[in-house]
């Protein structure tokens, strides 16, 4: 009997004292708003963001919704914007990487120059998201997060192509620096070059609007019209920007509304330009799900989780494992029902 009294009291001071360990422990699991594990050790998961500009409404967005998750996750979210500067770029990034940062996603303004800031921090034990843009050139990089970019271009040189299949052109695309330009490029010839060799179309200005800058793409298309006596049919515009130009170049000849423009990222302005019959058409790329996607794809990668993907882009290096969303086609047609009704515009922008 007095064994099993002294064994009862062994066994109630083992549970107190497992009891109160347990309580004392420091490891501690964040959630966040879904349910999903942020920290599998308690750590603060610390994500670093550079960005290459905020003079478009896109990365503005791309922005917002990163911060706004983030906060959602419990992460801390360190963000810098270069401005279209790549020193300032990488004077940034090296400033993120001596604050700790567990993975850092970076959307290169140089998509080349990028490449040593890859293996700066990989070399560090960061791993890196190319976000949007491709990081080309190195062996290191450890995924890719954008659009299908070629289908973009291609989504942009089908429908004006259709629109205008003969007539005299005026090409434009993206800054040199940014792989997803020449991408786009590559996806809308594949529907204007035949065409250009089968005599149909008539090329009068190709050219490529330096660090996206409206303002570039508005002298390459006063230059056109100057040169070819404001005979123009159509416009090949790479975004929601250089559209907005080629449009302003074309009103003060008296010929907005009537040269059908494509444009890319689905800006306010754009939709209103599009309601009003001046842009023809924008490619839709939700940055909500990219911004988001970004902010998941880190919080596994710094919890040593591996990232489905669905898919491989080469980088000039290796093929990099890539999530790739759907770009949509917005029209006069569509626009109320894909930008208004899922709320990523609302009636007033359009007014």
């Amino acid at each position: 009997m007095k064994k099993s009294k002294i064994l009862l009291f062994l066994l109630a001071v083992i549970m107190i004292v497992t009891l109160f360990t347990g309580c004392g422990s420091k490891e501690t699991t964040t959630t966040n708003g879904t349910g999903e594990k942020v920290s599998d050790t308690g750590k603060t998961i610390k994500v670093g963001i550079s960005l290459p500009t905020q003079r478009e409404e896109r990365w503005v967005r791309d922005k917002e919704k990163m911060e706004e998750v983030a906060k959602e996750a419990g992460i801390e979210l360190i963000v810098k914007v270069a401005d279209a500067n790549m020193q300032e770029q990488i004077s940034q990034v090296e400033s993120l990487l001596t604050q700790g940062i567990d993975v850092l996603i970076l959307a290169p303004h140089d998509a080349s120059a990028a490449a040593t800031l890859v293996e700066k921090a990989t070399n560090e034990g960061v791993p890196v998201i190319s976000y949007d843009r491709l990081i080309t050139n190195t062996e290191k990089l450890g995924y890719y997060l954008s659009f299908d970019n070629v289908k973009v271009g291609e989504l942009q040189g089908k429908y004006i192509t259709e629109k205008v299949p003969e007539g005299k052109y005026i090409i434009m695309s993206g800054a040199p620096t940014d792989n997803n330009a020449k991408l786009f490029k590559e996806g809308a010839m594949k529907y204007i070059q035949p065409l250009i060799d089968a005599g149909k179309i008539q090329v009068i200005a190709e050219q490529a609007v330096e660090n996206w800058v409206p303002e570039n793409a508005l002298k390459i298309v006063e230059a056109a019209l100057a040169a070819n006596n404001n005979q123009v049919d159509a416009i090949l515009a790479p975004n929601d920007g250089t559209a907005g130009a080629a449009i302003q170049a074309l009103a003060a000849q008296g010929l907005a509304g009537s040269v059908p423009i494509t444009g890319q990222d689905a800006e306010k302005a754009a939709a209103k330009r599009i309601m009003e019959g001046t842009q023809s058409m924008t490619i839709f790329k939700d940055t909500r799900e990219l911004g988001k996607k970004a902010i998941e794809m880190a919080i596994q990668l710094a919890n040593g989780q591996k990232v489905e993907t669905n898919g491989e882009v080469d980088n000039g290096k290796i093929n990099v494992p890539s999530v790739l969303l759907e770009p949509q086609v917005v029209t006069k047609d569509n626009l109320v029902k894909v930008l208004v009704e899922s709320g990523y515009i609302s009636e007033n922008d359009l007014k």
